[in-house]
């Protein structure tokens, strides 16, 4: 069993983190200048929902290389109630950034919006449905506030148990040069 995550999924988890954090970020753009700069505001849109097609693509990915690779277990010194709660905290993580995706394009495909993504991929048109629009509407910002909790729920995992518990979670998943079965702990004599 490996000591560190695979390259593949470490990049694919840091890349994960800069788009997610993107989101954030044209979302915001998208909020403050909808009214003053429609065009400014469409860019913003299209580029969330380009970034939005790639997470949902690299979870997808990122779900089939956790299938079908060798991962490091968690710490020993994990009592098993906190396991679960870590591999829950995963799994809840993965399915909120298929499903923020998901909603986003039904929020907009139901108001009749044409969605491409680079212009390249359109995504099939929707009937028009104000309703399901804003279902998906509420469904999204929902998801969009219980992953940024989840989120910070996560890295506070993370911090607390790499400077409280000297567990090496943080280093497992650092995008270093490091090959499985390196642990990048030096002991001196």
């Amino acid at each position: 069993m490996p000591n560190i995550y695979p390259l593949s999924l470490r990049l694919l988890h840091w890349g994960t983190a800069l788009l997610v954090a993107a989101q954030v970020v044209l979302a915001a753009v998208n909020a403050l200048v909808y009214e003053g700069h429609p065009l400014l505001a469409e860019a913003a849109v299209q580029a969330h929902l380009t970034l939005g097609a790639l997470i949902f693509g690299s979870t997808v990915v990122r779900i089939g290389l956790r299938a079908t690779t060798a991962t490091p277990r968690l710490p020993a010194t994990m009592s098993p109630p906190l396991r679960r709660l870590a591999g829950s905290l995963h799994g809840t993580l993965y399915v909120l950034l298929l499903v923020l995706p998901a909603t986003g394009y039904v929020k907009l495909a139901a108001l009749g919006f044409e969605i491409q993504i680079l212009g390249l991929l359109a995504l099939p048109p929707l009937p028009l449905d104000p309703a399901l629009a804003d279902t998906a509407r509420r469904l999204h910002s929902g998801c969009a506030a219980l992953l940024g909790g989840l989120l910070l729920l996560h890295v506070g995992a993370a911090i607390l148990h790499g400077r409280l518990l000297g567990s090496p979670v943080l280093q497992r998943m650092w995008p270093s040069r490091q090959k499985p079965g390196e642990t990048g702990i030096r002991v001196t004599e």
